[in-house]
C-alpha cells in the first residue's frame, strides 16, 4: 500500500473508533494482529485482542473522542500522534484490577501509536500514551 493509502486507512479507523464501531476497526486487521499497550506492559493478540484493547477504553469512556494531530506514513508504517477527550463512566480494566467510574473527564489526553501494515490490513499496532496525565485529571494520582 502506499504512504497516503495507510495514513488514510488510519484516519478511517479512529472516524469508526469515534462511532464505537469496532466491527469495522477488527475487520481492518490481520488475524495475526498484535496489539502492545507499552504503559501497562500488555499485548493483545489476534482480532479479538484488538477488539479488547479497544473495548476496554470504550467501555470506560463511552464518549471518547480521538483526534490526530500529526501523522507520519511509509508505505508499510504510520505514526499518529493524538489527543482524547472522554469522561470516565464505566469501569476501567487494568493489569492490576478494575477501576470503578470516576465521573471525572479527561481533556487532552496525549498518545503516540505506530501501525504496521501488510497485505493491506493491521499486523500490529504499538501505543504509547502518558497515562499519569490522565489518571490525575480522574483524581487517582498526584
Amino acid at each position: 500500500m502506499s504512504a497516503q493509502s495507510n495514513a488514510k486507512m488510519c484516519r478511517e479507523l479512529y472516524e469508526l473508533f469515534n462511532k464505537k464501531d469496532l466491527d469495522a476497526t477488527v475487520a481492518m486487521a490481520s488475524e495475526d494482529v498484535e496489539v502492545d499497550l507499552i504503559p501497562f506492559g500488555q499485548t493483545f493478540r489476534g482480532p479479538a485482542g484488538l477488539r479488547e484493547f479497544e473495548q476496554g477504553f470504550a467501555t470506560a469512556f463511552p464518549d471518547l473522542t480521538i483526534t490526530v494531530t500529526n501523522q507520519v506514513a511509509t508505505e508499510d508504517q504510520v505514526v499518529n500522534e493524538c489527543t482524547w477527550t472522554g469522561t470516565h463512566t464505566g469501569p476501567l480494566q487494568t493489569p492490576t484490577g478494575t477501576i470503578p467510574p470516576t465521573g471525572k473527564k479527561v481533556e487532552g489526553g496525549r498518545f503516540c501509536e505506530v501501525y504496521a501494515f501488510k497485505n493491506n490490513k493491521i499486523v500490529s499496532l504499538r501505543n504509547y500514551q502518558d497515562p499519569a496525565g490522565w489518571l490525575r485529571q480522574l483524581g487517582l494520582v498526584p
